[in-house]
């Protein structure tokens, strides 16, 4: 029986956003909109946040000494954590928002070891092939989820290469596939499990940030042994700091899971700041903006208007407001004698119209398939489109969903010489996305490497058309 599904969104900014947000280099004024409700945020020993429902945490001021680390429980959405701060935040201390550790095979324990959870944000590993074989092993999760089973190819990547540098909206790292059974001696063991995806952290603060510890955002490993069946390495996640000012020589990664001679893709990191002078190690580098960007609604500037993708329903059931996730409860069971195709309504808000989708079935283990789905139609501020999937009977399935479209050449702007043609708008399960440019050659390009007058010629054509646009979502069933 064909069974559950999880909640899916995207974000990105619009072209409202992206003619403020260009203003803002002269206007030299930011602030982070935290209400101060939680006060400040000082702890002395080791300490787990819990994330509200929204992952957003309202400071005064953050201090976190050195020697202390500060870690998440994840919400039920699985947002990425913002922290935002009316005052400074000092970082000496650690801030872990990193992805979890895969589980080696083993011949002894569970028949099937299962994905590595990851990071606040981020996406888990796909689980392990079971002892004895029976069941294959599962793909990891996210939009650049690692390929199921031991095939050299299986660790997670973070997205495109070039994509996602703005970070807005933030995107977690996505999940190693699982790897395949093996043999000891002769006997059975499980498949390892993959390492989860990096998660997703953003610090705001409307005065000053300085860090001098760490903060990381690490995909998880892939625990196995030597010369035995490989599961997926975790990619790292993203890390975002915006402030007036950005200081410090502390350390800030977003690194892939590394085993031997094999690593999963990096994540992002990204300073935004109107004086920065960190000094700091960043693994990867960082890209950087010489003006602090939006990070919510209540921020100056604000991150508003924003487009949103969400699966409303699957074969004719309406999808829970947030879905558990699990693999052992069903979010949205089908009635009993539903037969593909199955038909998937996507809702999208403030996103053009006329936009097709590709949706990419992930079954719980196994390889994935993918399907088209009919033209969007509606207005830009709500639309939605139909894709007819066939889905595993009696397994559980992540879904992504893609659309690629083309902007009117007369209104597009331009890249070192060159038309953008195509927009990216891209987000994985439970998690907002990042907004990518296109040129005619292929170069991916983000919003805020375009010169001003670039930006405003973009927003117009967004403003305009109302036509094009790509996005992507995730889903499980």
């Amino acid at each position: 029986m064909m069974r559950r599904w999880m909640q899916q969104t995207v974000e990105g900014m619009t072209g409202a956003c992206l003619v403020l947000c260009a203003g803002l280099v002269e206007a030299q004024t930011f602030s982070s909109g935290s209400t101060g409700a939680l006060g400040a945020f000082a702890p002395v020993a080791n300490t787990v946040v819990t994330l509200p429902p929204d992952g957003v945490l309202n400071y005064t001021t953050v201090t976190i000494p050195a020697g202390v680390t500060v870690t998440f429980n994840k919400n039920a959405a699985n947002t990425p954590v913002t922290m935002l701060a009316s005052g400074d935040v000092t970082v000496a201390g650690t801030i872990n928002a990193n992805g979890a550790n895969g589980t080696g095979g083993s011949g002894a324990g569970p028949v099937i070891s299962p994905g590595a959870l990851g990071g606040p944000g981020g996406f888990p590993g796909g689980a392990g092939a079971a002892r004895g074989g029976g069941t294959p092993a599962a793909a990891g999760q996210g939009p650049g989820g690692g390929i199921a089973g031991s095939i050299g190819n299986n660790n997670g990547n973070y997205g495109a290469p070039g994509s996602f540098v703005s970070l807005i909206p933030m995107l977690g790292g996505s999940g190693g596939g699982g790897g395949d059974t093996f043999a000891v001696s002769g006997q059975s063991q499980s498949g390892g499990s993959g390492g989860g995806g990096g998660g997703a952290i953003v610090i705001a603060s409307s005065t000053k940030i300085t860090v001098t510890g760490t903060i990381t955002a690490n995909g998880g490993l892939a625990l196995n042994c030597a010369g035995v069946p490989q599961a997926g390495l975790g990619s790292g996640g993203a890390v975002r700091l915006v402030a007036p000012e950005v200081t410090g020589g502390g350390t800030l990664q977003a690194l892939g899971g590394v085993l031997g001679c094999t690593s999963a893709g990096n994540g992002r990191i990204r300073l935004e700041a109107f004086t920065l002078t960190f000094n700091g190690t960043t693994s990867p580098t960082a890209s950087t903006s010489p003006a602090p960007g939006p990070v919510t609604a209540a921020s100056t500037p604000a991150l508003t208007n924003v487009p949103a993708l969400s699966i409303s329903s699957v074969g004719g059931m309406a999808m829970p407001s947030i879905p558990t996730g699990s693999y052992s409860t069903a979010d949205v069971s089908l009635p009993g004698g539903t037969t593909n195709p199955v038909p998937v309504i996507v809702t999208a808000m403030n996103t053009p119209v006329g936009s097709i989708f590709t949706v990419r079935v992930i079954p719980k283990s196994g390889s994935a398939t993918t399907f088209t789905s009919g033209v969007s139609t509606g207005t830009f501020a709500v639309s939605t489109a139909t894709a007819n999937v066939t889905l595993p009977s009696g397994a559980v399935s992540v879904l992504n969903v893609f659309a690629t479209v083309t902007l009117t050449a007369a209104l597009a702007p331009e890249f070192e010489g060159e038309k953008i043609e195509r927009v990216l708008v891209a987000a994985g399960l439970e998690v907002p996305s990042s907004l990518t440019l296109i040129t005619v050659s292929g170069k991916e390009v983000t919003v805020d490497q375009l010169a001003q007058a670039e930006q405003v010629k973009f927003a117009a054509a967004l403003d305009e058309l109302r036509t094009h646009t790509l996005a992507s979502t995730e889903g499980t069933r």
